[in-house]
């Protein structure tokens, strides 16, 4: 998941009941991993979940932060069809 946030919301994050909110939500939704980019304003947040659980995870974190998230699928190479080594 990707969140681009604008630098009003991003300047809001670094307050400290915002950044523990951010934890807690990052908690309840299940992120594997979260990696803040550009000082702050762009979050990667590596999920494993179902597509039937993107709409809440999504409603979540615009609500928290008041960013629409935009979801990207993980890239899986596929095997070697074919080949023998």
């Amino acid at each position: 998941m990707r969140i681009i946030l604008p630098a009003a919301t991003a300047k809001a994050l670094a307050a400290p009941d915002l950044e523990a909110q951010w934890r807690a939500l990052l908690k309840r939704i299940g992120a594997l991993a979260a990696y803040p980019r550009d000082e702050g304003r762009m979050q990667y947040v590596l999920l494993d979940a179902d597509l039937g659980q993107l709409t809440p995870i999504a409603e979540s974190v615009f609500r928290l932060v008041g960013v629409k998230p935009e979801f990207l699928p993980e890239i899986v190479p596929q095997p070697y069809y074919g080949w023998r080594g």
